[in-house]
This record gives structure tokens, C-alpha cells and sequence, in this order.
């Protein structure tokens, strides 16, 4: 024989049901006897007194995720820190909203607050783009040192990378505007 299966499989438990349940359970019955006399499984009704015995309520959580640390006021904070020192990285931004509010922040909070107000890490412009003017300048610049040899040698350039020996040269990223273009 197949048994079939109460209606707590499927349903969630209404406002009504969950009165009977805590009205049963004062009255002395035994978690087996209120769930047949409400038509619902023995541990939906065990779960349902747990819930109201630690938290005072015998609600549904609403939401599958947890709870939104920061507020909009410390959202806008970040935002408005970002965008006022936009190579402020997420974890100074964390540190400064931890100490600020005494709760922690992780840094990928910040990063999703930031995205969500469409800022996201970009890299520098390095150059600023030539204009029309500009390019005969260079033109004749390197025209004129174009047969150099030995002044090479006395030349040094300042946009090759460093090397550094105590730390990782990594990059810098500031925070830019989803599709802002710098020109």
C-alpha cells in the first residue's frame, strides 16, 4: 500500500494553523496527536513549536539570504567616499565604514554596493589622448632625433615599469562610471 502523503508536503502552513499548533502544544498534547488533528506532518509541528520556543514566532523566514549589513546611509557613503577618492580600494573603504559604524563589512560588500550604483574598477588612463595639434609636435619631435646615436645613451625613460623587489607592482584601478569614456 502506498501512503500517501499529508498536505504539509506541499502547502505552507497558514496563520490559522500555526495558532491551532501553539494552542494544542499549551494544552498538553503530544506533537504526534496535533499534527493529525491539523493534518500536518509530526516534524512540521515540531519545527513550528522550536521556532516559537527560540524565536518568539512561529513565522517563515521570507528571504533565503541573510541580512543586508550595511543601511542606504552607509551606502551612500560608499559611493560618495568612491567617488571622491576613486583609487580608494574596497578594503580601506571596509575598514573606514567598520570603524565608522562598529560593525564589520566584508570587502566584497563594497564592491557589490559600488556595482550596484554602476561604479566598477577600471585601470588609469596612463596618457592623455593627443590632439590635432598636438601630433605635428611629436612629428617633428622625432623627426629631429631620428638620427641620434650616441645621445641615446644619456636618455632616460620614465615610462617603463618599475621593478620592485619588496612588494608585487600591481597595477592601480580606480573607480569609474559603467560606460563613462574619459575623452
Amino acid at each position: 500500500m502506498f501512503r500517501t502523503k499529508q498536505r504539509s508536503a506541499f502547502d505552507q502552513v497558514s496563520e490559522s494553523d500555526r495558532g491551532s499548533i501553539l494552542a494544542y502544544r499549551d494544552c498538553g498534547l503530544f506533537f504526534r496527536e496535533i499534527g493529525s488533528r491539523v493534518g500536518r506532518n509530526q516534524t512540521t509541528v515540531m519545527r513550528k513549536c522550536g521556532h516559537w520556543m527560540q524565536e518568539g514566532t512561529t513565522d517563515r523566514h521570507g528571504r533565503s539570504h541573510p541580512p543586508q549589513c550595511t543601511t542606504s546611509l552607509d551606502d551612500r557613503q560608499i559611493v560618495r567616499m568612491a567617488v571622491t577618492d576613486r583609487s580608494v580600494t574596497s578594503r580601506t573603504a571596509a575598514q573606514h565604514i567598520e570603524s565608522v559604524t562598529h560593525h564589520s563589512v566584508s570587502a566584497g560588500t563594497i564592491q557589490r554596493r559600488l556595482q550596484q550604483s554602476i561604479l566598477s574598477a577600471r585601470r588609469p588612463l596612463l596618457g592623455l589622448p593627443l590632439t590635432k595639434n598636438d601630433r605635428p609636435l611629436r612629428r617633428h619631435c622625432c623627426d629631429e632625433r631620428r638620427m641620434w646615436d650616441a645621445e641615446w645613451n644619456e636618455i632616460v625613460f620614465t615610462d617603463e615599469s618599475r621593478n620592485c623587489l619588496q612588494h608585487p607592482d600591481v597595477q592601480i584601478r580606480v573607480l569609474r562610471y559603467i560606460g563613462f569614456s574619459p575623452t
